[in-house]
């Protein structure tokens, strides 16, 4: 089953409130899946009935493809909003207090310090650790139990950029050993640096899913040029260049290329004898799309 996480039409009620609605989410084994949404969209209500930290008014899930949801939680590993841990103890002495849970070696401890560049920091306080410190000592402890699944929730908020950074390579090396991560974040960015799948929600709604394909195609836009002459240059466009769509508006050619060079077919239209009065392209922002999708 390649299917780690499936819900179908999740619903969670407080009293009058409607925090999650009628979500249907799909996560495949190997994804790095990008949950997308402003504060109050259920992001972190959502990850809450997937660990079984709250339930579901109605609607139904599977993890792993089984119903039988407690057995499947633990190959599941979360950090959800802060980390909760022993302040006045060190990142080791945490991680041993939380590895007797999961009957953690002192290889496992060890081992997984080192993946969050933790393993030198000694006897210091975590109380004393940076908020990107905690955060990465939160990720080693979710990842005591080995799990198929890691579930983050903001990891990277409130990170300065070389914390954030930190936060990323760990992200993307469990992804190379086949760890499947669902990740909620307010940095889009950042977010668009390691997600292969997204899911956009809105006011406890899930907008669409869509792949980095997709919205790498969603935010392509054309080749703006505008010649002296648009009907024989585009006759000259079609006859000396392959693969290029285009769409004509007055005197704008609309070229749909991600392989056209625009210096070099700015070159060839002066040399047939075209004037080119403008040539340029505006990409839509990774940011700006998911602004727009998320209202």
């Amino acid at each position: 089953m390649n299917t780690v996480i499936e819900t179908n039409g999740i619903v969670k009620r407080y009293g009058a409130k409607l925090a999650v609605n009628n979500v249907s989410i799909h996560v495949e084994r190997g994804d790095i899946y990008g949950l997308i949404g402003k504060n109050g969209a259920g992001k972190t209500t959502l990850m809450k009935m997937l660990l079984g930290l709250t339930f579901p008014t109605s609607g139904s899930m599977r993890l792993f493809g089984s119903e039988d949801l407690n057995t499947a939680r633990a190959r599941i590993g979360s950090l959800i909003e802060a980390p909760g841990l022993y302040t006045g103890e060190s990142a080791y002495e945490n991680m041993k207090r939380f590895g007797i849970l999961f009957g953690a070696t002192e290889d496992d401890i060890r081992r997984l310090l080192a993946l969050v560049g933790l393993s030198d920091v000694g006897g210091k306080k975590v109380g004393s650790f940076s908020l990107g410190m905690k955060q990465r000592l939160g990720i080693a402890i979710a990842l005591l139990a080995d799990p198929e699944l890691l579930v983050l929730d903001e990891p990277i908020n409130g990170l300065d950029p070389a914390g954030i950074k930190d936060v990323r390579d760990i992200i993307l090396e469990l992804s190379k050993k086949g760890v499947t991560v669902l990740i909620s974040s307010h940095l889009l960015d950042e977010l668009g640096k390691i997600a292969n799948k997204f899911g956009i929600m809105r006011d406890g709604a899930l907008v669409e899913e869509l792949t980095k394909e997709e919205i790498h195609e969603l935010c392509r836009t054309p080749l703006d040029i505008r010649v002296s002459d648009p009907n024989g240059a585009r006759a000259f466009i079609e006859a000396n260049f392959n693969g290029i769509g285009i769409n004509q508006i007055g005197d704008t050619l609309h070229l749909y290329s991600d392989f056209i060079n625009p210096a070099v077919l700015n070159k060839k239209l002066v040399e047939a004898g075209y004037d080119v009065y403008e040539l340029k392209r505006e990409n839509i922002v990774l940011e700006d799309f998911f602004i727009r999708r998320m209202g």
